[in-house]
């Protein structure tokens, strides 16, 4: 269950769910979000509540409500806010607990808080406390990436199962290299400060006048309206709405369309405490993709076998710009190649799911 990612998102539902309805498992998938999306089937029966008519409490009393009519043995959730509802049901119904830890909190804190370096630190110390708290009633930890730490979860005795965020096989097995379009780049993901949407834009300003025929495609969706309008603005006042096509989230079935056309998959991470150690998904995405990589010089990314990209000094919009050029300009199909037979042979979610499905086995058994 999750109260904050769209219903069909590529971990959540196209990854572990998928993963546990292919061995035949029957599955109560509850979101909260307004997307008119839903994936019920023979073995997964989706229920959404709205987002704009539900709080998030609200959303928890109602999946209680609904807890009473199922068979519940596992509750399987992805957000902190969701510690009660996982507390009430181990209590009530002596369901496991799995808690699928997508990010690290501290750094979030210290990447998004705007208090001051002292409340920030007691805001640290409380979340602390709290997931300390509710982990008494959690049976197993799952990591999206190696560098989330928290609240230490291996010096309270759990052994926390890594399961990164590779791409599943299906979507890269038919994707034609050679249907790039043009100078063509793409971004796609969550729009916020922290990712340098803003400095792409600036970067692109730069980039056309290098390369008259470059196009930059964005999709995803906006964190805030004001850094939605900040987006907008810089676009229209920089002159580059012909060349900017700016789309909403779209399907992740979808995506991978637009990823096989495009030549440059660029990563505009800004250097701050949150992109220091999280792992962005779309680096997968567009290796598997084909895409000519161009990525920020943050160490997370640089702990995978990635050959030919183009690096930038996070934050700079120069660097960033003339490294678009340049991925733009100087491919390496050997490279490209080899980057999208890495996914196929280790980087993907296929070779992988299998801890998923043992982890279940476990706890059912």
């Amino acid at each position: 269950m999750s109260c904050s990612h769209y219903p069909d998102d590529e971990r959540i539902y196209h990854k572990e769910i998928k993963s546990l309805s292919g061995k035949k498992a029957k599955i109560n998938y509850f979101t909260l979000s307004d997307s008119d999306t839903i994936l019920s089937d023979d073995y997964i029966n989706h229920i959404n509540y709205s987002r704009s008519k539900y709080s998030i409490d609200q959303y928890i009393k109602l999946i209680e409500r609904n807890l009473e009519t199922f068979s519940t043995k596992i509750i399987h959730i992805h957000e902190p806010e969701l510690f009660p509802l996982a507390i009430s049901a181990k209590k009530i119904y002596g369901a496991k607990i799995i808690y699928d830890v997508h990010e690290d909190y501290l750094s979030m804190i210290h990447t998004f808080s705007k208090w001051n370096k002292y409340l920030k630190y007691l805001k640290e110390k409380y979340w602390i406390l709290k997931e300390r708290s509710f982990l008494s009633y959690v049976d197993e930890i799952i990591i999206a990436s190696p560098t989330i730490i928290n609240s230490d979860y291996k010096s309270q005795g759990f052994n926390p199962i890594l399961l990164e965020n590779f791409p599943l096989k299906k979507y890269i097995e038919n994707i034609d290299i050679s249907a790039k379009q043009k100078n063509s780049i793409i971004y796609h993901g969550n729009f916020g400060p922290e990712r340098g949407i803003v400095e792409l834009i600036n970067a692109m300003s730069i980039v056309i006048k290098k390369i008259p025929d470059a196009s930059l495609s964005l999709f995803g969706g906006f964190r805030t309206i004001d850094y939605k309008n900040r987006v907008n603005k810089a676009i229209g006042s920089l002159g580059i709405k012909n060349c900017v096509n700016l789309q909403d989230h779209i399907l992740h079935d979808d995506i991978w369309g637009h990823l096989e056309k495009h030549i440059v998959g660029v990563i505009p991470f800004k250097d701050n405490p949150l992109t220091r150690i999280n792992t962005p998904t779309k680096l997968f995405e567009f290796m598997g993709a084909g895409c000519q990589l161009v990525m920020p010089d943050l160490p997370p990314i640089s702990r995978y076998d990635v050959k030919g990209a183009k690096n930038f000094t996070a934050g700079d919009i120069n660097d960033l710009a003339n490294a678009i050029v340049d991925g733009i300009t100087n491919i390496n199909q050997d490279n490209i190649i080899y980057n999208q037979e890495k996914i196929k042979s280790v980087y993907n979610w296929d070779d992988n799911s299998f801890k998923l499905i043992k982890l279940y086995d476990r706890l059912l058994s």
